[in-house]
């Protein structure tokens, strides 16, 4: 079974350092095993590292330590832990460890490879998850499969494989792995969509899986000519000093929504969700001339940097925020 394409081969060829995110899991063993095998082919075993996250939300958490740190050391691989105290915040558990981890992974140097082992059924768990939040043409390319962040490059060479693909794999290869309890506990959102609801869809729909998958990929090509199309237009409503609030003031509430949303998008800053966009179609463009509103807003996974938006002269000016 092939698990990089072309591209990702030739980045792992001349990155000086990948990191394989291993919970110990079926899913992070394979991820890892793949990627060792392709680098002690092309002699580059010594630039891998398997970092551990250790979470300490659970009884297991130190067994599960220990099983990673053994496996790694049977297999010649550096291993790396790091511990964390999850903050939710009101963001919820899931999306708070998230953030921990991503954390974690931009501590790296710059150029490092970031391997992680979400496979399809994750990419259609994702993509349930994002349409009953109400997400847009965006939100339904779910989780890409090469992204750029921050100077790091993150890959998910197993998403086009199914769960059931990635156990008869880790099973032929005779590798050892742990099972984490709480992927049965349905007070988690994804769990229930994932023991509850997708195996009835599947039940009545034998290839909503794959069609899903599909789907996501085919909306990743159609998200990407909407976003060529969207920078032609940001080239008439802004300069190298800002977004034009005249030139805005004349799209409609949609448009020039998106036209915001890219600029920010443009320069890694957090891009607003509708009811932020909202707040800032009041403050910028329903306020008085002489108004001087500044607006700030940051994604909790910690993705994009802060941003904070104010307006001077006939401009709308975006800055980080420094906190």
């Amino acid at each position: 079974m092939s698990f990089f394409n072309k591209s990702e081969e030739l980045i792992l060829l001349n990155a000086k350092s990948v990191v394989v995110g291993f919970s110990g899991g079926v899913d992070s063993t394979l991820a890892l095993n793949a990627t060792m095998q392709f680098l002690e082919k092309h002699n580059k075993k010594s630039c891998l590292t398997a970092i551990h996250v250790n979470h300490q939300t659970q009884s297991s958490s130190a067994t599960w330590q220990k099983h990673c740190e053994s496996f790694c050391n049977a297999h010649k691989i550096n291993f790396l832990c790091k511990t964390v105290e999850i903050n939710e915040t009101g963001q919820g558990y899931e999306a708070a460890a998230r953030s921990a981890r991503l954390e974690i992974f931009n501590s790296f140097d710059e150029g490092s490879v970031i391997i992680l082992g979400h496979h399809l059924d994750d990419q259609v768990e994702t993509v349930f998850f994002r349409v009953l939040r109400g997400t847009g043409l965006k939100g339904l390319t779910g989780m890409q499969r090469y992204i750029k962040i921050k100077d790091k490059h993150f890959m998910r060479p197993l998403l086009h494989v199914t769960k059931e693909e990635i156990i008869e794999h880790v099973n032929d290869q005779k590798l050892s792995f742990i099972e984490d309890d709480s992927n049965t506990d349905n007070v988690y959102s994804r769990n229930f969509l994932r023991n509850e609801i997708i195996p009835k869809i599947v039940e009545r729909w034998p290839g909503a899986k794959r069609n899903t998958a599909r789907m996501a990929n085919l909306l990743t090509k159609q998200s990407s000519l909407y976003h060529r199309f969207l920078l032609e237009r940001l080239a008439n409503v802004c300069d190298e000093d800002g977004l034009l609030l005249d030139k805005l003031s004349e799209l409609d509430y949609f448009e020039r929504s998106e036209m915001i949303r890219i600029w920010l998008d443009q320069q890694s800053f957090a891009s607003p969700n509708e009811s932020q966009m909202k707040e800032l179609e009041k403050s910028f463009f329903q306020s008085r001339q002489d108004a001087k509103p500044t607006i700030k807003f940051y994604r909790e996974d910690a993705q994009k940097t802060g941003v904070i938006l104010s307006k001077i002269n006939n401009y709308l000016i975006a800055e980080k925020i420094n906190e």
